[in-house]
């Protein structure tokens, strides 16, 4: 089985919002709804799981309210980290040999086209990990900060892992997507989303 967990736990302190990030609306439709709709069309994913926690509730009661086709998964919120060695062990004991493509929701532009180009990727590779990254420049050009970066790369938000709670030997894919660098993380991020969003949604 191929899972999509999506994840809708965090804090989203950065964002400084009244509202959960995952419910913040970019173009008036909250983010996570479009990381949802693209992911649902995926080819390769059989299901998609949503992690919740104490930290969204709201979150939570949107998706109970949505007739979207999904299964809500709650975690701790204590970290990310946390929370993915919780959904690590849960799959674990049900099979070591499902894929688990983890998804931020907080990747409004992220395409069923990208989805399933990393999947392919991965399901044809020798590793039981796959991270993806995005080159600095992406950043660069479109005026958005990042927080991390590692010889000019940015993590993506977006990576596979085999189904087992273990360190494992992980291949890095490098997309220089546009739409992989548009997490929303600050209100100038989403000022940036609001002026591309045409070119994605129109």
């Amino acid at each position: 089985m191929i899972y999509a967990i999506l994840m809708a736990g965090g804090r989203g302190t950065r964002l400084k919002v009244p509202c959960e990030k995952p419910l913040f609306r970019l173009h008036d439709k909250p983010l996570i709804k479009y990381v949802i709709d693209n992911v649902n069309q995926s080819k390769f994913i059989d299901e998609l799981i949503i992690a919740v926690s104490p930290n969204t509730p709201e979150t939570t009661e949107y998706l109970n309210s949505t007739d979207g086709d999904f299964r809500i998964l709650d975690t701790s919120g204590e970290d990310y980290l946390t929370d993915l060695s919780y959904i690590l062990d849960y799959f674990e004991k049900k099979s070591k040999d499902d894929v688990l493509l983890f998804i931020n929701a907080d990747l409004p532009f992220i395409s069923t086209q990208t989805i399933d180009y990393v999947l392919d990727y991965y399901l044809n590779s020798d590793k039981d990990a796959l991270s993806t990254l995005v080159p600095v420049e992406i950043f660069e050009k479109l005026g958005l900060d990042y927080s991390y970066e590692f010889d000019g790369y940015v993590p993506s938000g977006l990576n596979v892992l085999r189904s087992i709670n273990i360190v494992q030997d992980e291949d890095q894919l490098v997309i220089p997507k546009d739409e992989l660098a548009l997490n929303i993380n600050t209100i100038p991020d989403s000022e940036v989303a609001e002026k591309l969003y045409n070119e994605y949604y129109v």
